[in-house]
């Protein structure tokens, strides 16, 4: 059942579109980072009115003017006649009958009349900002799918809006299998300190879900199979206990609570073991390998674009970059491999499975197909959730 990279990221995004997430109403402050449920539609024009582009004076005909007073912010312009001038600021609002703003450092205001410099030319409409040149009523400020970041926030508070529809977050259980974990301090001989129970909840959580819990299993098949059927989630990932070992009871687990395994192994390293099921109520189970580093692969390239398409958002897409030396193929697969960005391309950072230290001054994940990549050649790649 092992199957492609592709065509796994196909089946990932197939059980991510399943999931129907119920939509929410949220108030701007507290959107940062949620998904958009539906377009953000201007619900006024910008400028919302006729508005200065300069500090200045905004001026009717030709000059001199007559200096009538200033335009307070905030207040009704009122209106201009031939011959008048009115100061204004940058952003203002200009009185009707405003032929154009002459800029401060272009007039001479003395005695209440305003002139211009002599090689000043006065054209109709200079430095007014027309309303609803920016932005008219209607227009899309954002779309269907996007993330909210603190400039989808401004511009859409600007255009009147103050409640955004988002989609709910995922809600998701980590469960971590193994008897030989220590949640604390320096382990034991036979002992591993657990690696993912802080960082998989976090990766989780930046792509857009909700950790209802993180649960630490012994390597017993039917603790795992309570875990994993847990209610109140959308979806499931595990860590370890994917493998054929005598104890990865992950397959053993599934089937004893009648989940469907969409497939168990993808042909790329480190995350061969990576293993996707659905459970009867159709709850995706994302089951990752156990060694730190795979796991993390796993997450970044399979269950990351999960959520995404859950969400209704896209995924982390692979960008092209030239690869700084050759790189060597990989043995059963497309091999992934953390690299950094340097001048002359990305160079290879070398990483285990079972250790994350290289990782952390990695800027990608790279995807080394198995005819590997020549010094200049051309290099997919992905980058880390915590580089974005």
């Amino acid at each position: 059942m092992t199957v492609d990279l592709d065509e796994a990221l196909r089946l990932v995004r197939t059980a991510g579109a399943a999931m129907a997430l119920p939509v929410e109403t949220v108030e701007l402050g507290d959107a940062d980072g949620r998904v958009l449920a539906a377009d953000v539609v201007a619900r006024t024009r910008l400028p919302v009115t006729d508005t200065s582009a300069m500090d200045g004076w905004a001026v009717a005909g030709r000059g001199p003017w007559h200096i009538d007073g200033f335009v307070r912010m905030g207040e009704p312009p009122g209106e201009l006649s031939a011959g008048e001038a009115r100061v204004v600021t940058t952003g203002g609002a200009v009185p009707t009958g405003t032929t154009a703003v002459l800029r401060s450092e272009r007039g001479r205001a003395r005695d209440g009349v305003l002139t211009d410099e002599p090689a000043t030319v006065l054209v109709p409409g200079a430095d007014v900002r027309r309303a609803g040149e920016t932005v008219r009523v209607g227009a899309v400020v954002a779309s269907k799918g996007a993330r909210v970041t603190p400039a989808v926030v401004a511009a859409s508070a600007a255009t009147g809006t103050d409640a955004f529809e988002v989609v709910a977050r995922p809600r998701v259980a980590v469960v971590l299998v193994g008897d030989e974990f220590v949640l604390r301090g320096v382990p034991a001989p036979g002992q591993v300190r657990d690696a993912l129970g802080i960082a998989l909840p976090d990766l989780l959580r930046n792509g857009g879900a909700v950790v209802v819990t993180v649960e630490h299993v012994a390597d017993d098949p039917d603790a795992l199979r309570r875990a994993i059927d847990r209610g109140g989630v959308d979806v499931v990932f595990t860590a370890a206990a994917t493998g054929h070992g005598a104890c990865d009871h992950l397959l053993g687990a599934l089937e004893a609570a009648s989940a469907h395994v969409v497939f168990r192994g993808v042909a790329m390293r480190p995350g061969h073991p990576t293993l996707l099921a659905r459970r009867p109520d159709g709850v995706p189970v994302l089951g990752l390998p156990g060694n730190p580093f795979a796991a993390i692969v796993a997450l970044t390239v399979l269950g990351l674009p999960l959520l995404a398409e859950a969400l209704g958002t896209p995924a982390p897409r692979r960008r092209r970059r030239v690869a700084a030396e050759a790189l060597d193929p990989g043995v059963g697969g497309v091999r992934v491999i953390p690299v950094s960005e340097e001048d002359d391309g990305v160079r290879a950072i070398r990483q285990g499975p079972s250790v994350v230290s290289g990782a952390v001054h990695a800027d990608h994940l790279a995807f080394v197909p198995a005819s590997g990549v020549a010094a200049d050649g051309p290099l997919d790649v992905v980058d880390l959730p915590w580089r974005r």
